[in-house]
């Protein structure tokens, strides 16, 4: 996407109401992934389950990258979660699956699910 093309979209999203700083980040994601390799990498720190990051390490020991060299267990991470973000209907299941609504009763309580 032309950077001309990037500003009519985040003035759209503005128009929308979307706010400029989200516009922004949303064109600077779009941008991301027509130009991957433009962007440099910042060094995070992030915590996970110890299963599921030994699990993770399993899934790339045989992917290498373009050089032949072992895929980094954060490259991973990166692609799968570029994957989700970048379908929205695929973002929205995520998030359903994930973070279902609970039904509450007018006091704030959890109601008692009478599906059996």
């Amino acid at each position: 996407m032309e950077p001309k093309d990037l500003e009519t979209l985040k003035e759209e999203l503005i128009e929308k109401g979307v706010s400029k700083e989200y516009a922004d980040k949303f064109a600077r994601f779009i941008d991301y992934l027509e130009n991957f390799e433009d962007y440099k990498r910042k060094r995070i720190t992030i915590t996970m389950a110890v299963p599921v990051y030994e699990l993770l390490k399993e899934l790339v020991k045989d992917i290498v990258d373009a050089d032949g060299n072992p895929y980094p267990v954060s490259y991973f991470i990166e692609d799968a979660v570029v994957w989700v973000l970048k379908d929205p209907e695929r973002y929205q299941q995520f998030l359903d699956d994930t973070y279902p609504e609970e039904d509450e009763d007018e006091e704030g309580t959890e109601k008692e699910s009478s599906e059996e």
